[in-house]
């Protein structure tokens, strides 16, 4: 048996630049390479920042920190990781993270099933910031069984 697919490969930094969401991100599988079974990214994350509180409907959210710490937020539990930590969020789990630094903090997401990476991609094509753009954020957000809850972490 032979295997005509070839390895999709990208080093540090490299893959999709995307910028949505007020993070840079680099997607470095797609759901287009994954017939939309799973999607990953590299995240850096800014210290202090974090996405608002939120709910994945239909996706599971694997994150693991490849440096820096973060704190992650499920459902009402919290705990700060370091680099080599591997979190799992659930599909319908209310969540959260904030990088704490120091510094930027640097981590590497899988969203299973892969859809989810839309968001970002529309938001940076409109250039909408969480600062100013929540409504429209959340208008996107929906079309991906996303839903925002409540505010970023303290």
């Amino acid at each position: 048996m032979s295997c005509n697919a070839k390895a999709i490969i990208h080093g540090p930094g490299e893959g999709q630049e995307n910028d949505g969401l007020g993070f840079t991100r680099w997607f470095r599988i797609t759901p287009d390479d994954t017939d939309g079974r799973f999607a990953v990214f590299e995240e850096e994350v800014p210290e202090g920042a974090g996405p608002p509180l939120h709910i994945h409907q239909k996706e599971e959210e694997q994150f693991t920190v490849l440096s820096g710490q973060v704190k992650f937020h499920c459902n009402g539990d919290e705990v700060t990781a370091g680099p080599g930590t591997t979190v799992l969020i659930p599909a319908g789990a209310r969540h959260a993270f904030k990088g704490v630094g120091p510094g930027p903090s640097r981590i590497l997401v899988m969203l299973t099933p892969g859809r989810g990476e839309g968001l970002f991609r529309e938001a940076a094509a409109e250039g909408l910031s969480p600062h100013t753009d929540m409504a429209r954020i959340a208008e996107i957000a929906a079309r991906y069984d996303v839903e925002f809850v409540g505010p970023p972490l303290n």
